[in-house]
C-alpha cells in the first residue's frame, strides 16, 4: 500500500479515535435521555469495533500509528474494551458524578433564603 494511502488511513483512524473520545466524554450529558444515550452507546461501540479492525489492518499493512509500531494494536485492544464496556455499563439517565451540581446548590440556597 502506498505511503499516501497509509497517511490517509492514519488520519481517518485518528479522527475516528477522537470522535470516540468525544462521545465517551459526552455520555453523561447525553444520558439525560435514555433514547439518546442508547444511540450514543451504540454509535460509540460500532465506531470502536470498526476503528479497532482498521487499526489492526493498518498495522498489518506496515503503517506506524502516531510514529509507533505497537501503538495501533494497543489502541485496537483499548477500543475493543471501550466498546464492550460501553454496552455493559449504561448510565440510563442517572447522576453518576457523585458531586454536587453548582446549579442545584444555588437553587437549594435560594430556597433556604426564601423560607
Amino acid at each position: 500500500m502506498g505511503h499516501r494511502m497509509l497517511e490517509l488511513a492514519e488520519t481517518l483512524l485518528s479522527w475516528s479515535c477522537g470522535t470516540i473520545v468525544v462521545i465517551w466524554i459526552s455520555i453523561g450529558t447525553l444520558a439525560r435521555s435514555v433514547r439518546v444515550e442508547r444511540i450514543a452507546h451504540n454509535t460509540m461501540t460500532v465506531l470502536c469495533f470498526l476503528t479497532a479492525v482498521g487499526l489492526v489492518v493498518f498495522d498489518r499493512l506496515g503503517g506506524e500509528f502516531w510514529d509507533s509500531e505497537p501503538m495501533a494494536n494497543f489502541l485496537a485492544f483499548i477500543l475493543v474494551v471501550m466498546g464492550v464496556v460501553g454496552q455493559i455499563i449504561p448510565i440510563r439517565g442517572e447522576e453518576i458524578q457523585g458531586e454536587p451540581n453548582p446549579h442545584h446548590l444555588m437553587k437549594a440556597r435560594k430556597e433556604r433564603e426564601s423560607e
